[in-house]
């Protein structure tokens, strides 16, 4: 069996007992363990100090709370991935989730290998090691970036990142005033085939744009779009605007 799912456990938070029992049965068989909630709340009340989860799934339409305040209450205490199970094709649906700290989402109905292979992807971006790159302070401009402590300052000020965020912003700043194609990005941060995904792309990417904003300096910015292309990241008085925001 793959070392990599080896004794990997998965949280399972779905109403629909026939897709959760499917979904069990595929990733069983694929070496994972996986521990079915049929409510919010039940999840919720699990969560808090529950040791040894790799990932979590999570049905936005549950018959109690809904799973956003599932994301909200795990992202309190929590920085596993989370991926997003929804029925609607909803592009609002699917970046709320987002915001709120989710990393992917997959819509009903789903293909069991499609949702196996987004598994694979978000466990392999937590457990990665990079031995040179853990050790690695990048400054630029006013920011601060420790990819061992993965954490970022602005002038000092902490600011609070997501895993996505912390690893598409350690990716652009490794490299500043290189210009990543959309494509580029995702691959490397995702670990697998882009295919246009641009909805999870872009909510993550804006977001990570509004937090590094100086409120104190309105006209600053670290990430510049590059039109018909993707991203370039570099310090705010290196250049001229290329772009905007999308």
């Amino acid at each position: 069996m793959n070392q990599e799912v080896q004794k990997k456990r998965i949280l399972l938070v779905e109403d629909d007992r026939s897709i959760s029992g499917m979904v069990c049965d595929y990733l069983a068989g694929e070496g994972y363990q996986v521990e079915a909630f049929y409510d919010g709340r039940s999840a919720i009340r699990a969560f808090p100090g529950r040791q040894g989860d790799a990932l979590a799934l999570i049905d936005l339409m549950l018959p109690d709370v809904d799973g956003m305040e599932v994301i909200r209450a795990f992202r309190q205490t929590s920085t596993i991935p989370i991926i997003i199970i929804t029925a609607k094709d909803d592009d609002a649906d699917k970046a709320m989730g987002l915001n709120l700290g989710a990393d992917d989402y997959v819509v009903k109905p789903f293909s069991l290998i499609e949702l196996a292979a987004r598994i694979r992807a978000n466990i392999r971006r937590t457990t990665r090691y990079d031995a040179k790159g853990r050790e690695e302070l990048i400054r630029l401009g006013d920011l601060l970036i420790d990819n061992a402590g993965r954490r970022v300052w602005r002038d000092g000020k902490l600011i609070e990142l997501t895993r996505t965020e912390f690893d598409l912003l350690f990716l652009m700043a490794s490299s500043p005033g290189r210009a990543f194609s959309k494509g580029n990005l995702y691959e490397a941060v995702w670990k697998e085939p882009y295919y246009g995904n641009e909805n999870v792309l872009n909510t993550h990417m804006n977001r990570l744009r509004a937090k590094l904003k100086d409120p104190g300096k309105p006209g600053q910015e670290y990430i510049r779009t590059i039109w018909g292309i993707g991203y370039r990241m570099e310090a705010p008085d290196a250049g001229g605007v290329e772009g905007g925001s999308l």
